[in-house]
């Protein structure tokens, strides 16, 4: 078993294929070099594979491009639902259960399992930082640093951090390209850690660049109206 799932790591994630939902084994832990995964017997055999290759992968690249401390000891538990209505995915703490009809519809979806992991990683205490600014983290690492995909990011003419993830990781973007000369660690390893500790992501925003963060998204959206802007 050990032997087929570090070769399976290896291999490009679209090359695994979709498998029947039924369980197939029972639960089970996975432990490669530095990630350790706890799979609940509803997570078929292929479906472990798939999913420890992308933690193995990019556990690792989450940890260091947000600067934050990773217990890779404690084990994050896996699990998988066949719920019709559920979310392709949703972490709780060390706990993510992804949506086995959305794997079988989008069995290349490497972005949903990166984004869940990244959530595990920030571990921000709950009632303070806001949600879009939670997510837009997530989504600015999955769509400019992780698996950059030019062509999910959001309008930036019309784009409002509230309304979206993508648009809430645009304003992200756009404070590295302006504030930090491209430098995402210079904004993401502050913000990351002051979340972590329990502050206000926003208010911290709006000390760090002295401007709200609807502020920057006014500044945002007239830059991308503006000819040659950066």
């Amino acid at each position: 078993m050990r032997t087929l799932l570090l070769a399976l790591v290896l291999m490009p994630t679209f090359l695994v294929a979709a498998e029947p939902a039924a369980p197939v084994a029972p639960a089970e832990t996975y432990s490669g070099a530095p990630v350790n995964l706890t799979f609940g017997p509803e997570v078929t055999v292929g479906r472990r594979a798939f999913l420890a290759g992308l933690a193995t992968v990019y556990l690792p690249r989450i940890a260091d491009a947000l600067g934050a401390p990773f217990d890779y000891a404690t084990p994050i538990e896996i699990h998988a639902t066949e719920a019709k209505d559920a979310p392709p995915g949703v972490t709780l703490g060390r706990a993510i259960t992804v949506s086995e009809p959305h794997l079988r519809a989008h069995p290349d979806d490497a972005g949903m399992f990166v984004h869940e992991l990244t959530h595990v990683v920030q571990a921000y205490p709950g009632g303070k930082t806001p949600t879009w600014l939670t997510e837009g983290i997530t989504d600015y690492l999955r769509y400019y640093i992780l698996l950059p995909e030019p062509a999910r990011r959001a309008n930036p003419a019309t784009a409002d951090h509230t309304k979206g993830y993508a648009q809430a990781a645009l304003l992200l973007d756009h404070l590295v390209r302006t504030r930090h000369n491209g430098d995402a660690r210079a904004l993401l390893h502050p913000l990351n850690a002051a979340c972590r500790r329990g502050e206000n992501g926003a208010d911290w925003l709006t000390r760090t660049y002295g401007a709200t963060p609807e502020a920057l998204m006014r500044e945002l959206r007239a830059a991308a109206k503006t000819p040659n802007a950066p």
